[in-house]
């Protein structure tokens, strides 16, 4: 997949974003991998802790801030179990949405996800596996029809320094498993695949 136009997008201009003026906010990398499989055994043999995974049916649903800005919920089918959860994403905007939701079934709670302006954006099928390396995260997606990715999170930090160091291992992982640093796109794996969404539906 060439994704050197989406990059490019992402690159030119970052949205304006809240931001708490006391601290630096969450970031998110995002680089494509040829076999998710050997980035998987990659990661772990540079030492980096498989801390959970599994087999998902998404449904996402997603309201747009800015031109490559979401919030989303991710309404997330365990394949082996069919155990229902919603997750929420809003690390684009830093903050957390409350919201009183009664999870009784998909219905419902979809329901209440299109009164609050989200709109479903994306089914998929995914594969992931989740893995904590030091101060970051790391996590490897594989998606039917889409690709496979990893996607490294930067927590948000009060510190300069501990930003400076977190970037730096960011990187350092990137590059032991064979991605080099201009590879990498500034966002998350949800956001490149709806971005993605919306070019091919122009």
């Amino acid at each position: 997949m060439d994704l050197s136009f989406i990059q490019k997008l992402f690159e030119k201009k970052k949205p304006k974003l809240h931001m708490l003026k006391w601290g630096l906010p969450e970031q998110r990398l995002v680089a494509e991998v040829k076999d998710a499989d050997k980035t998987v055994y990659a990661l772990k043999k540079n030492k980096a802790k498989f801390v959970s995974g599994g087999e998902f049916i998404d449904r996402i649903h997603a309201k747009q801030l800015g031109e490559t800005a979401f919030t989303y919920f991710i309404v997330r089918t365990e394949k082996k179990t069919e155990n229902e959860t919603i997750l929420f994403d809003g690390y684009m905007a830093q903050e957390e949405e409350q919201l009183n939701l009664q999870l009784q079934n998909s219905y419902s709670i979809e329901e209440d996800l299109d009164n609050l302006g989200y709109a479903e954006a994306v089914n998929r099928e995914v594969i992931e596996w989740r893995f904590n390396y030091s101060l970051i995260k790391a996590s490897v997606f594989e998606i039917d029809g889409f690709g496979s990715f990893i996607e490294i999170a930067i927590p948000k930090t009060k510190l300069v320094r501990t930003r400076e160091n977190q970037e730096k291992q960011a990187f350092e992982l990137l590059e032991k498993i064979g991605i080099k640093k201009e590879e990498a796109i500034p966002t998350d794996v949800i956001t490149l695949q709806l971005v993605q969404s919306m070019q091919e539906k122009k």
